[in-house]
C-alpha cells in the first residue's frame, strides 16, 4: 500500500509498542514533509471490561483470544524514542502519552489527517481511535487498522448508529475485513475516506505482488 501523498494532513499512529512501525512511518513522514504523531499509553493495554478482553479471529480456530490483560505489550516511552532515533527520524515525530479516550483530543490531533495506522487490539480502543480520527481524515485519506481480523473490532467500526448518527455518512469499504490483505498480512485492513472516489484511485493505493 502506498501513502497518498496528495491528501493533506499529518500522519497519526495509535499503539506503537516498541516503536518498530513508528520508525518506518517516521521515514515516510520525512520523505513527504509531514509530521507524525504517535499515541500510546507506554504502559501497555489498559484495564477493560470483561466483554472486550475476549475476541475471535476470523482466520483462526474457534478459540477466543483472551490474552489482552492490563499491561500487555508495554514499552517505555524512552525505549520507543530510542528506537525511532536509531532506525527512523525522530525530528518529524511527537509522542503523546496516555489512554486514547483521554489523549485523542482536538488539542493533540491535527485538524487534517492524511494517514492513520492503528494497532490497539481491544475493540473499545479501536472504537475510541476511529471515532476521534475518522472525522479529521482528509478526502482521499487512508485509515489502516491492524485489527481487521477481529469480530468485535469490526462490529465497532461498522456500528450502524456510529455512521447514521455521529458521522452521518455511508460507511466505506474496509479492504481486508475479516481476513487481512494477504496471508502475510492477515491483520491489516484499510478504509479510504470519500464517497465519490473512483475505482482507479482506490486501485492506485495498492501494489501488485
Amino acid at each position: 500500500m502506498l501513502l497518498n501523498m496528495w491528501a493533506p494532513g499529518e500522519i497519526v499512529e495509535c499503539g506503537c509498542y516498541a516503536g518498530g512501525s513508528s520508525a518506518k512511518l517516521s521515514l515516510v513522514a520525512k520523505i513527504l514533509g509531514r509530521k507524525l504523531t504517535v499515541f500510546d499509553s507506554f504502559e501497555g493495554l489498559p484495564i477493560a471490561e470483561q466483554y472486550y478482553l475476549r475476541d475471535q479471529h476470523c482466520r483462526r480456530s474457534d478459540e477466543w483470544v483472551s490474552d489482552w490483560t492490563k499491561g500487555r505489550y508495554a514499552a517505555r516511552e524512552d525505549e520507543v524514542r530510542g528506537n525511532i532515533e536509531q532506525y527512523g527520524d525522530f525530528s518529524v515525530c511527537r509522542l503523546v502519552k496516555g489512554w486514547f479516550n483521554e489523549t485523542l483530543t482536538p488539542s493533540n490531533l491535527a485538524s487534517q489527517v492524511a494517514f492513520a495506522f492503528v494497532d490497539v487490539d481491544l475493540a473499545n480502543s479501536a472504537r475510541d481511535c476511529f471515532t476521534a480520527i475518522w472525522p479529521r481524515l482528509s478526502e482521499g485519506g487512508i485509515y489502516v487498522t491492524h485489527d481487521t481480523a477481529y469480530i468485535k473490532v469490526l462490529q465497532e467500526l461498522y456500528r450502524p448508529t456510529l455512521w447514521r448518527e455521529q458521522f452521518r455518512a455511508i460507511p466505506p469499504i474496509l479492504f481486508g475485513a475479516g481476513y487481512g490483505l494477504c496471508n502475510d498480512s492477515p491483520h491489516i485492513g484499510y478504509m479510504v475516506k470519500g464517497e465519490s472516489l473512483s475505482s482507479e484511485y482506490l486501485k492506485s493505493l495498492t501494489i501488485d505482488k
